[in-house]
């Protein structure tokens, strides 16, 4: 349901360049859930300030997601990739020279053993990744539904001219 906050989406393609950012409803998101634990806080505060910390707590959550930025920049006449992240203005950068990279890869999540001893009807869930020849994965996304990682990883795959590796499961129920 909630999918959609802290999703990557394009946010430029030309053949030469990717440039995958994350949405601006993760903002948006972080912000109504700031002004509504702050408004529920500020209220409770008077009451008790034990009753004041949960709203509290989500107003500190609105801050993480609304201050939480991600940007990956497949950039093939520089032969890079880079990656920038922040939250609450702290951030990291990363610069991964193309060559590093193996392949995009989609799959099926890996189940847990807690998983595969109910018999729940559970939908899939779909990680995308950049594999890389040395040194671990760069995640991109997770996604109950496919078709948006397989676009992301195809213009991904184009443009720093990497294999594409799908791997799903059949379900065996």
């Amino acid at each position: 349901m909630f999918d959609w906050i802290g999703s990557l989406r394009i946010r430029e393609r030309s053949s030469a360049r990717v440039v995958l950012s994350l949405s601006r409803g993760t903002q948006l998101a972080g912000l109504l859930l700031l002004v509504i634990g702050a408004i529920v806080a500020v209220r409770a505060w008077p009451v008790s300030v034990w009753l004041a910390f949960l709203p509290g707590l989500v107003a500190v959550l609105g801050v993480l997601l609304a201050t939480l930025r991600r940007e990956l920049v497949v950039d093939k006449a520089a032969g890079v990739l880079r990656v920038d992240q922040s939250a609450f203005g702290m951030g990291n950068r990363q610069v991964v020279p193309l060559f590093h990279l193996r392949a995009v890869v989609v799959m099926e999540r890996p189940r847990s053993a807690l998983e595969l001893g109910r018999a729940l009807p559970a939908s899939a869930r779909y990680i995308a990744y950049l594999d890389r020849r040395v040194g671990d994965a760069i995640f991109l996304d997770e996604a109950r539904r496919c078709a948006a990682l397989l676009r992301m990883a195809e213009a991904i795959a184009d443009v720093a001219e990497l294999r594409l590796e799908y791997e799903a499961a059949a379900d065996e129920l």
